[in-house]
């Protein structure tokens, strides 16, 4: 074997050693990403099981839109320092709603997490929180400016954009459907109907 020959082997050698090398980097960093969303995800599900978490959902849900229709509680809600400890209340339940979504879209905006995944799980609740807070948000970014929940908007619009394109949500085309009977419609209907009728 002459040497010429021994070099040419030797550099391939190099070449495969450090093509396979990469190539487990990648796989590697690969399992990483994925493990850090998954962790992120959980991390999330979490948070939103709360019993804090609820109660501020609750909160917003079934109050704020009252609430608001008061223009001292709205005026406390766009100054600060005029805020009494009911207004403190609520305030304290809309920034936990609009701080935990606000995370949610930067976690989704930087690609730390999938955009995808993150909106076909929780679209429905992004957009409603959305809606429910959008009005107390609109008089804080009097003072603030549309920094104020920039990602939770932004994450809002994704899902919109999502739900649009997917009116009737996304199950995989040619995958047979399950035919769920529903064995109470008949009965249900007609409970119903008796309630508007009395």
């Amino acid at each position: 074997m002459s040497l010429e020959f021994a070099n040419t082997l030797a550099t391939f050698g190099t070449f495969v050693v450090i093509a396979a090398t990469a190539v487990a980097a990648i796989v590697q960093l690969r399992h990483a990403r994925t493990s850090n969303q998954i962790t992120a995800l959980n991390e999330l599900r979490e948070t939103a099981e709360t019993p804090d978490f609820q109660t501020a959902r609750h909160i917003v849900s079934s109050q704020l839109a009252a609430k608001l229709q008061d223009a001292a509680f709205r005026y406390q809600i766009a100054t600060p320092s005029a805020r009494n400890d009911e207004t403190r209340h609520f305030w304290d339940s809309l920034r936990t709603i609009g701080n935990f979504y606000e995370g949610m879209g930067v976690l989704v905006k930087t690609g730390l997490v999938d955009r995808n995944l993150v909106i076909q799980m929780w679209v429905d609740n992004v957009i409603a929180m959305w809606e429910q807070i959008a009005p107390a948000a609109a008089i804080m970014r009097r003072r603030t400016g549309n920094v104020l929940w920039e990602n939770f908007e932004y994450l809002t619009v994704l899902a919109q954009d999502w739900r649009d394109a997917h009116p009737t949500g996304s199950y995989p085309t040619g995958v047979r459907r399950i035919v769920l009977k529903d064995e109470w419609l008949e009965v249900d209907q007609r409970y119903a109907a008796s309630l508007a009728t009395a």
